[in-house]
């Protein structure tokens, strides 16, 4: 459900399908809508194809899957939705009817059997999840297994090298506020969040139980994550799964901090001056599927010497960086021209950091900072809190 909205509950992918009325307001939207500008790829032209599908009258054919599967599930849609209809779950069971039909692109099948395998989307084993550890100049101080907070890493930062640096940022500000967290570690898996994005929540289960398993045994009062993606499984899947409230509170790590700041922890009277103008960009999870806006933006706030200024698109009409609902893995030739889209938009603030509260989004779009030469660093900002917490 879309904060501040009394939209209706979900009335199923058949029902949904049939309320449409192809009014059209969906593609002003959809970031994929305004780069390719065919109506297939846009979400009334999926909407159409369930339809299709549902009356059995085809459009399941490779052509017509891709085209399903080229979206981010960034909700953009679901909002500018007259009817209310939620895109977003319709299209999540949109993949799933792809699934059934056995009609998953290869990338999907074997995201799925790394996660089944290996228990993370990488290629690494996930004996070195907490290899990122290693970065850390006093880690013995910042992890501790009896901590009441725990950090969910997540399978993006903890293996790939672009964006270790931020899990390692935390466990320094975790050091130097005498907070030090609990690590999951090796028992840490996929959150799952990949797997519904591909249409197998079924399978998505597994990983589910073990990981709510795991945060229980450990005794953790307060997850914390950077990942919005895995915030969003974790207080949506993971309560269903459950069969009820977890136990424990889950939070995201800009929330965290900002807490921290609150409670005086974190004293922005002995941190660094940065000198900095920073843009700040909504990743899509944590903003339009959560509705968390300002605690990333009072954090930054709070640092001296950072000026935040805005882009032409923020908040709940922020353009979607292209690297969310598994997009890359079918597409990233549109998941880089996404990214290219938001950079553009970034350097045109003026700003010479692009700061956000995803290691996906850090992700995809430091990669469309490099490729087009651009000045301009792209940071999550507990990167950034670090820097003017250094010793």
């Amino acid at each position: 459900m879309t904060a501040g909205r009394g939209r209706e509950a979900y009335r199923g992918l058949p029902e949904e399908a049939r309320i449409c009325a192809r009014c059209g307001a969906c593609r002003t939207a959809c970031p994929v809508y305004a780069e390719i500008g065919w109506e297939s790829s846009s979400p009334r032209g999926r909407i159409e194809l369930a339809r299709r599908a549902l009356r059995g009258e085809g459009g399941l054919d490779p052509a017509s899957v891709r085209r399903a599967l080229e979206c981010t599930l960034c909700g953009g849609c679901r909002d500018a939705c007259p009817a209310e209809i939620d895109t977003r779950r319709f299209l999540l069971d949109l993949r799933g009817e792809i699934r059934a039909a056995g009609r998953c692109p290869g990338p999907y099948l074997a995201l799925a059997e790394a996660v089944d395998g290996r228990g993370n989307i990488s290629p690494f084993d996930n004996a070195s999840r907490a290899d990122w550890l290693d970065d850390v100049d006093d880690g013995d101080a910042a992890v501790d297994p009896a901590s009441p907070v725990g950090y969910f890493v997540g399978c993006v930062a903890s293996f790939y090298p672009m964006v270790t640096d931020i899990p390692a940022s935390f466990a320094g500000l975790s050091a130097r506020m005498g907070r030090p967290v609990s690590v999951l570690g090796p028992r840490e898996r996929c959150c799952g969040f990949p797997l519904i994005a591909a249409g197998m929540e079924a399978r998505a289960a597994q990983v589910i139980r073990h990981n709510l398993e795991a945060v229980r045994e450990s005794g953790i009062e307060t997850l914390v994550t950077g990942c919005p993606s895995c915030l969003h499984t974790w207080t949506h899947a993971y309560p269903e799964a459950a069969g009820g409230p977890l136990g424990f509170e889950v939070l995201h790590l800009a929330r965290y901090l900002l807490r921290c700041l609150d409670e005086g922890v974190l004293d922005p009277a002995g941190a660094e001056p940065l000198d900095l103008v920073v843009t700040y960009h909504d990743p899509c999870d944590l903003g339009r599927n959560l509705g968390e806006y300002d605690a990333p933006r009072e954090v930054l706030r709070r640092l001296p010497g950072v000026r935040l200024v805005e882009m032409a698109h923020t908040r709940e009409l922020a353009l979607c960086c292209g690297g969310g609902g598994n997009l890359q893995a079918v597409d990233p030739d549109l998941t880089r021209a996404l990214a290219a889209r938001r950079v553009r938009e970034a350097l045109d603030t003026g700003a010479s950091v692009l700061a956000t509260a995803c290691q996906q989004c850090v992700q995809v779009l430091a990669e469309a900072a490099r490729r087009s030469r651009a000045r301009l660093r792209v940071l999550d900002i507990v990167q950034l809190v670090g820097e003017a917490f250094e010793d």
